[in-house]
C-alpha cells in the first residue's frame, strides 16, 4: 500500500518540471522578442540617417514559440537616387540561435530606374560571431534580369575572417550574361572564388577600387559550356577613368571550341582565329588541350594573348 501511494509523485514532479520549462521558455521568448524588435527598429533608424530606408505597406511580428519573425508586405528599400521594391519580405531568426538570421524574398523585384528582376522565392542568410567574424549568402532560383542576364540558380556568398580582405564566392548554373550590347555569353556552369579589399566594400565599390588602385584577387574562375572548360586566376581592378584593368591567366581544355566561342561571342574573324591558333602553336608546340594564355584588360581593350577580342567601355562610377 505504501509503495502504491508513492508512485504518482514522479509523474507529478515531471509535469511540474515541464510546466516550469514552458513558463521559462515563454518568458524568455517574450523578453527576447522585445529585444529583437527594439534592435531592429534601432538599426533601421540608423540606416535611415545614412540615406537607406526600409518601409513596408503592412507588417506583422510573430514566430512564437521557436522563432522571431517580421513579415513585411510590399517592402521598399530606398537608396540615394533609387528605390527597390519587392512583393514580400519575411525576416526570420531562430529563438535558440539568435546569431543567425534568414530573409525570404518574393519577387518580382523592381527598381525606379526601370530594372525588373523575376525569380522564385530567394533566401538570404547571415550568421554573426562578431563584427569581424561573419558569413552571409544569397540563393536565387529561376533568376531573370533582362536584358542583363539570367540563371537557373544563382548562389552568392561572402565571409569575413577578420583580415584586411573579405572572401566572396559565386556559383551559377544555366546562366547568360550580357557582356555588352549584342554580346550575350551563355554558360552551363560558372563559379568564382575571390577576395575583396575591406576598405572598398560598400555601395561605392567600383569608385573605391578606382580611387585606391586596389584590385580584386581572383583565386579561381571556372566556366563550362558543353565540352569546353575554361579556368582562370589573377586580379582585376579599375583605372581612374572606370576602365577595367587587370590580368587573368586562363587555361582551356579545348582550343578549337574556345576559338568558336570567340567567333560567336566576340566577333573574332576567321583570319584572327587562324593567326591566334598559329601563334599558340609556336608558343605551345603540339598542344590543342590545356592551353594557357593571359586575358588582359588594359586601356579600354580586352586581349587574349596577342589578339584583341573587344573594346571595353568604362563603367559608371558613383561619387564617393
Amino acid at each position: 500500500m505504501a509503495q502504491s501511494q508513492r508512485r504518482p509523485w514522479p509523474i507529478i514532479l515531471t509535469l511540474i518540471g515541464i510546466v516550469l520549462l514552458v513558463v521559462l521558455w515563454c518568458t524568455y521568448w517574450v523578453i527576447a522578442s522585445g529585444f529583437v524588435r527594439n534592435t531592429f527598429e534601432s538599426e533601421r533608424a540608423k540606416l535611415s540617417r545614412q540615406g537607406i530606408a526600409l518601409d513596408c505597406k503592412g507588417l506583422n511580428w510573430g514566430g512564437f514559440p521557436f522563432r522571431f519573425e517580421r513579415d513585411c508586405i510590399e517592402p521598399t528599400l530606398t537608396l540615394t537616387g533609387d528605390k527597390v521594391a519587392a512583393k514580400n519580405l519575411l525576416l526570420v531568426m531562430q529563438a535558440y540561435m539568435p546569431n543567425r538570421a534568414i530573409a525570404l524574398i518574393d519577387g518580382p523585384v523592381t527598381s525606379s530606374s526601370g530594372l525588373t528582376v523575376t525569380h522564385e522565392r530567394a533566401m538570404a542568410s547571415a550568421r554573426f560571431s562578431s563584427e569581424r567574424n561573419w558569413q552571409a549568402s544569397l540563393e536565387v532560383p529561376k533568376l531573370q534580369a533582362q536584358p542583363f542576364g539570367s540563371a537557373e540558380r544563382l548562389l552568392v556568398s561572402a565571409r569575413d575572417t577578420g583580415g584586411e580582405r573579405l572572401d566572396v564566392a559565386l556559383d551559377a548554373t544555366t546562366a547568360a550574361v550580357l557582356l555588352e550590347a549584342g554580346i550575350l555569353l551563355k554558360l552551363d556552369e560558372a563559379s568564382l572564388q575571390a577576395n575583396v579589399p575591406r576598405q572598398a566594400v560598400g555601395r561605392d565599390l567600383l569608385k573605391a577600387l578606382a580611387a585606391s588602385g586596389e584590385k580584386i584577387g581572383i583565386d579561381t574562375i571556372r566556366l563550362k559550356k558543353g565540352e569546353l572548360i575554361v579556368t582562370a586566376k589573377g586580379e582585376l581592378g579599375l583605372g581612374p577613368t572606370g576602365h577595367v584593368d587587370g590580368r587573368l591567366t586562363t587555361t582551356s581544355n579545348r582550343l578549337d571550341l574556345l576559338l568558336e566561342e570567340f567567333k560567336q561571342d566576340f566577333g573574332l574573324s576567321d583570319k584572327d582565329a587562324q593567326t591566334l591558333a598559329t601563334m599558340i602553336g609556336l608558343l605551345q608546340p603540339g598542344k590543342t588541350t590545356d592551353i594557357t594564355l593571359d586575358l588582359i584588360a588594359k586601356d579600354g581593350k580586352l586581349y587574349w594573348g596577342p589578339v584583341k577580342l573587344t573594346e571595353l567601355p568604362p563603367l559608371t562610377l558613383a561619387p564617393l
